[in-house]
């Protein structure tokens, strides 16, 4: 695994693209307040939005831990396009979150119980090296690079004396980041609710990823450059990445697969539509691993790093499409998704209020 390689040959010969940003159904909250000599059965009763059969599971399976209500307690149910997307008891620091598997409620979140580690790291080389100079788990850099895939470029934007600060569990979940680069400039993430956002409440989830690679360096950029094997000058119409063989290729947004299999000079090649007239190719694979139709999700596996058409050793062809234009894609400024809606907003903060207390606490530091 290397992090922080060198850029070759990455011209810019196209003005920036903008992309829209994909539609997302809009979040809506309910709540329900516990007052004085209420029970658990009066706050369900009171989400109008959750159907009658569920109300009665959430009634009939009530964990012991929640039967006796305070004043305060607030059941909250979340709703996205209208579908529930959760349930949950907010009891003080406490959430108790309801599992339609188990017929129960189950603690998710205990802020005093809440014991994360945290680490501050300096990049002399590569950030890989500043991880296992620190003893720093693998599996933290790699949720780190899933979670900032929309913002920083590690292989390319990483620069000595570049700084990150993490809090992190022992499994390698980032609950909150942020990286400082010459090159990439300042970016945090936060951990909420399943999902991250950046510290306005933005997600930081956008239409497309800065690479369909998680380690490469760039051997051609997009431009005029000279072919390797035919021997003369002639356009190159995406970025080669050189990685090893057999390195997964993810899809850089979602989509549906319009092409797979041999194409020419290319290869082994997927092309995959996007919204709003966008196209992308993948070419020269040693395998595809989705077919003709198949509808893919941003970051998910289509293929492996080959040598497969015109190529002299193992890499990935990218390329970018913008109705039918081939187009930079290093110049892409793909849009974020709608932020948090206003009602989580308060919660949001508080959580990261939290986590920059934590970050700050000696005792949870790694020494």
């Amino acid at each position: 695994m290397i992090l922080g390689l060198s850029v070759l040959g990455c011209s810019r010969t196209v003005s920036d693209v903008g992309v829209e940003s994909v539609k997302v159904p809009e979040v809506r909250l309910e709540e329900a307040i516990a007052k004085r000599g209420d029970v658990f059965a009066t706050l369900v009763n009171r989400l109008a939005g959750v159907p009658d059969s569920t109300k009665g599971k959430l009634i009939g399976y009530l964990a012991d831990s929640v039967r006796i209500l305070r004043v305060g307690d607030t059941l909250r149910a979340v709703y996205s396009g209208g579908r529930i997307l959760r349930i949950e008891l907010r009891r003080r620091s406490t959430v108790y979150e309801y599992d339609p598997d188990r017929d129960r409620f189950v603690e998710r979140r205990k802020f005093k119980a809440l014991t994360p580690r945290y680490a501050e790291v300096e990049v002399k080389s590569t950030l890989w090296d500043a991880f296992m100079e620190r003893g720093l788990p693998p599996i933290l850099l790699v949720n780190l690079v899933n979670v900032f895939s929309w913002e920083v470029d590690f292989a390319t934007e990483t620069q000595k004396g570049d700084s990150l600060r993490v809090l992190y569990a022992p499994d390698g979940t980032v609950y909150y980041a942020e990286y400082v680069g010459k090159s990439a400039g300042r970016h945090v993430v936060a951990r909420f609710m399943g999902s991250y956002y950046d510290d306005r409440g933005n997600s930081v989830r956008r239409t497309f990823l800065r690479s369909p690679l998680k380690y490469y360096r760039i051997t051609s950029g997009f431009g005029i450059r000279f072919h390797p094997i035919l021997k003369r000058w002639r356009p190159h119409h995406g970025i080669d990445y050189a990685a090893p063989y057999g390195t997964p290729v993810h899809a850089v947004a979602s989509g549906r697969v319009i092409s797979a299999g041999w194409r020419g000079g290319y290869g082994r090649a997927v092309v995959i539509k996007h919204r709003n007239g966008y196209s992308t190719l993948y070419g020269h694979l040693s395998r595809i691993l989705v077919r003709v139709g198949q509808h893919v999700e941003q970051g998910q596996t289509i293929g492996l790093v080959g040598s497969t058409g015109l190529s002299t050793g193992p890499h990935l062809h990218y390329e970018v499409r913008h109705y039918g234009r081939r187009i930079n894609p290093a110049l892409i400024r793909s849009e974020p998704e709608r932020p948090l809606p206003e009602a989580l907003k308060d919660d949001f903060f508080k959580m990261l209020a939290e986590y920059r207390r934590l970050s700050r606490t000696p005792e949870v530091a790694v020494r």
